[in-house]
C-alpha cells in the first residue's frame, strides 16, 4: 500500500511539474527583433505573449555593453519589431539617444533615451521633413489624447509632440522619466517613454501608470503603463510597455 502510495504521490509531482512547465513556456513566449549595434553593444526591440497569444509587453533591449560605451553625441536607430510584433499596435521603434539632452533646457536637457513606439511604417515617418509640415498641425481630434496633453513641438522624422502638463518635471521635480504622446496627419502615431541614463544607472524597476485618452480611433491592445528595468539575466536594460489591453 506505501508503495502504491508513493508511486501515486510522484506521477501527481510529475503532472504538476509538466503542467508548471507547459505554461510558463507559454506563458514566457518571448522573441526579439534584430539587433542593431549601438557603442560596443545592440539594442533591439521585444513583444512579450501571454497564455492567450496576445501581446502582454513591447519594449527595447539595450545591452550593458552598449549602456556602458554610448556616444558623445546623438544617435538614432531604426528598430524592426519580431513578426509577434504583428499582434500589436506598432510597426517600428525609432529609439534616439540625447547626449547632453534636448529643450526645454533644464528640463530635459539631461542624458536620456527617446523611446518613440511607433503605429506607423517607418517610411512614413521618414517623409516628415519638414519642421512646418502641414500633417504635424493636424491635431488628433478632442478625447484621443489624454485631457492634461498639450503640444510639445513639431519634429522633422518624428511628428508633433505632446506633453503632459501636470507631470513632474513641469512642478519643479527632476526630469527622470516621462510619457510622451506623437501625432501626425491627426492620428496617434507613437506613444514614447523619455528616460534618463542616471535612472537606468540605478538598476531598479520602476512602474509608470500611462495616462488614457477617453477615445481610441482604431482598435487594438494599447498599454497601461510603462516600466523601466534592468534584466540581470541578459546583462540589458530595458524599456517596455505593458499591461496592454484590447481597445
Amino acid at each position: 500500500m506505501k508503495r502504491i502510495k508513493f508511486l501515486t504521490a510522484v506521477v501527481i509531482a510529475a503532472i504538476l511539474l509538466f503542467s508548471s512547465c507547459k505554461k510558463d513556456a507559454v506563458t514566457t513566449n518571448l522573441t526579439y527583433g534584430a539587433s542593431v549595434k549601438l557603442g560596443d553593444g545592440t539594442a533591439k526591440s521585444f513583444v512579450k505573449l501571454n497564455a492567450s497569444g496576445n501581446p502582454d509587453e513591447v519594449g527595447v533591449a539595450i545591452s550593458e555593453t552598449a549602456f556602458n560605451s554610448l556616444p558623445q553625441s546623438s544617435a538614432n536607430l531604426v528598430l524592426d519589431m519580431p513578426a509577434e510584433g504583428a499582434k500589436t499596435l506598432y510597426k517600428h521603434v525609432f529609439l534616439n539617444f540625447l547626449h547632453g539632452g534636448h529643450e526645454p533646457v533644464g528640463i530635459y536637457s539631461f542624458n536620456h533615451f527617446d523611446v518613440h513606439f511607433y503605429t506607423i511604417p517607418s517610411s512614413i515617418r521618414e517623409s516628415i521633413v519638414s519642421p512646418t509640415d502641414e500633417r504635424m498641425f493636424k491635431f488628433p481630434a478632442q478625447g484621443l489624447l489624454p485631457s492634461t496633453y498639450v503640444p510639445a513641438g513639431p519634429v522633422p522624422t518624428m511628428g508633433m509632440h505632446w506633453a503632459d502638463s501636470t507631470a513632474a518635471e513641469f512642478k519643479g521635480q527632476p526630469f527622470t522619466s516621462t510619457m510622451i504622446y506623437g501625432s501626425l496627419d491627426g492620428n496617434i502615431t507613437f506613444h514614447e517613454p523619455m528616460v534618463t541614463t542616471e535612472l537606468m544607472k540605478k538598476k531598479t524597476t520602476t512602474h509608470n501608470v500611462i495616462k488614457q485618452p477617453t477615445k481610441f480611433a482604431t482598435a487594438g491592445y494599447y498599454p497601461n503603463a510603462y516600466s523601466v528595468r534592468y534584466n540581470e539575466a541578459d546583462k540589458q536594460y530595458e524599456v517596455v510597455l505593458h499591461d496592454l489591453t484590447l481597445k
